[in-house]
């Protein structure tokens, strides 16, 4: 009986340990677009970049290809999940090589479900990943460039640059179960002590 008890309360654990993990989803397809505005170096608008502007760059995991928006451009990504529920990361991966020389840009982020958007927060460029959370179910995420409006001097001549989305489900405490395993051996050992 003692061995059931050990092998059943082992279960339990690893069950709950288990539950800790949780998957990322990248973007593996893009609902809508709209590139923004590009300019020269001397501040005169001019066509974004041909290798900049594919929408395909921003797809899958981090790689070094990106997509840049544009100053106001949009970008609707969707995911292999259709459909995510509440408390969700959603994390941008922003490449900028020109960091250190005003080279600022942001973009705020959106979730959609059923075409209604809801602000979620935004995000800078001044470190490698940003993310906001998510509190509502989504079936795709939405970026706005809003460069111009967060930095209006900033060196950038073409808008956030997007090289991977991801959704990573933030996972619930495995501690609860491990709680309640804990105070059943408890109550287990009580019940032996008082027996003998």
């Amino acid at each position: 009986m003692n061995v059931l008890k050990t092998l059943l309360a082992g279960a339990v654990l690893a069950a709950s340990a288990a539950g800790a993990n949780a998957a990322t989803y990248y973007a593996d397809k893009v609902i809508s677009s709209e590139l923004g505005d590009c300019y020269s170096n001397a501040g005169l608008p001019m066509g974004c970049a041909g290798s900049r502007s594919k929408t395909a760059n921003a797809l899958g995991a981090a790689d070094g290809l990106f997509y840049s928006m544009g100053f106001g451009g949009t970008l609707v990504v969707g995911f292999a999940q259709s459909l995510f529920d509440a408390a969700n990361d959603v994390s941008a991966f922003e490449i900028t090589y020109d960091r250190a020389k005003g080279h600022d840009e942001a973009v705020d982020v959106y979730s959609v479900l059923g075409g209604v958007e809801t602000y979620l927060g935004r995000l800078l460029n001044n470190v490698a990943s940003s993310s906001v959370r998510a509190k509502t179910a989504f079936e795709y995420i939405k970026l706005v460039d809003v460069t111009g409006e967060e930095f209006p001097n900033t060196n950038s001549n073409d808008g956030f640059d997007v090289d991977s989305i991801s959704v990573a489900a933030v996972p619930l405490p495995a501690a609860g179960l491990m709680l309640l395993a804990g105070l059943g051996g408890l109550a287990a050992l009580r019940r032996r002590k008082t027996a003998a």
